[in-house]
């Protein structure tokens, strides 16, 4: 965009905004772009932006939050709108949901929150592997006993048996089978449907979609899959904020996040939403998104 065009932009922006009796902290509020690219746009000062493809994104969402028609406004000053591939690699969306660039890091606290849960995440596996263990051995002395207690009370009272006896035997030995396999049959397929994930109903809010109430199994580490059609910059976060993953991916990019059985919930933010698919353990996760380039999906578990 050259200087005179983005002047007039920048102008028509803010008239607009005033119109409506708007300060840029709420423009900021509803669009989540950090006060100083708004103020930027405002001042025809382009260059001050993340880049071309955020020129775009910000003029577009900039013209919607102050009420102008937003196809008509980018076609009067010849604003491309075309799918474009964006360098998301140094961006990221902070806490507060307000994209910035250039800073594509770990920050310390976040590993130091990290090294300090891992000892409390061993103990758990530990403590579960003890009582399965214990389980194991109470399950195998309770049948052995069972079987001694069995054979110590059978007494052969005679070494004839009649063929109606015997034919009677066989008929209960076969119903025996077979109810025991329709009781294993019941108990496999109720174990398959508690270890399924339920999503429920997902409600989206602002630049937000919230599953509220994500039924998953008990003491199971779960799988996020994350797949793209083209550059996609994702962090996905605990509930605590500690960060699990995050990374750019490329086109036809395909990365699993493991999320560890204690984790209540998880948050992912997405540079764009429109390049990205979400599935938790193989359960497609509708994101709501309606073509928004920036995009958060959070999910609270009922284990």
């Amino acid at each position: 965009m050259n200087e005179e065009r983005n002047s007039v932009i920048g102008q028509e922006l803010q008239n607009a905004r005033l119109d409506k009796g708007l300060s840029l902290d709420d423009i900021q509020q509803s669009t989540k772009i950090q006060k100083r690219y708004l103020a930027a746009i405002e001042n025809g000062q382009f260059d001050q932006l993340p880049g071309a493809f955020y020129e775009r994104a910000f003029v577009r969402q900039y013209a919607s939050a102050v009420g102008l028609d937003v196809t008509e406004f980018m076609q009067n000053h010849d604003i491309q709108t075309q799918t474009v591939e964006p360098d998301l690699s140094g961006a990221r969306v902070d806490s507060d949901n307000v994209t910035r660039a250039g800073m594509h890091q770990f920050e310390e606290s976040t590993a130091e929150k990290t090294r300090q849960m891992l000892p409390k995440i061993l103990i758990g596996v530990a403590v579960v592997a003890i009582i399965g263990i214990i389980w194991a051995l109470v399950a195998s002395f309770a049948g052995s006993a069972k079987q001694e207690n069995t054979t110590s009370s059978v007494s052969v009272t005679t070494s004839k048996v009649s063929s109606s006896a015997s034919s009677d035997a066989e008929k209960s030995s076969t119903d025996a089978s077979k109810e025991s396999a329709a009781k294993s049959s019941s108990a496999s397929s109720e174990k398959k449907d508690k270890d399924a994930v339920d999503l429920g109903a997902g409600q989206a809010t602002g630049n937000t979609v919230n599953y509220g109430t994500v039924k998953a199994p008990a003491n199971k580490e779960l799988t996020l899959n994350l797949k793209t059609t083209g550059a996609s910059w994702i962090q996905v976060s605990d509930a605590s904020g500690a960060v699990l993953w995050n990374g750019t991916l490329q086109a036809n990019g395909n990365q699993d996040v493991k999320i560890p059985a204690t984790v209540p919930g998880v948050r992912v933010s997405i540079g764009n939403a429109a390049a990205t698919a979400v599935s938790l353990d193989g359960k497609s996760v509708d994101l709501m998104a309606n073509n928004a380039t920036v995009w958060n999906l959070a999910m609270t578990f009922a284990r």
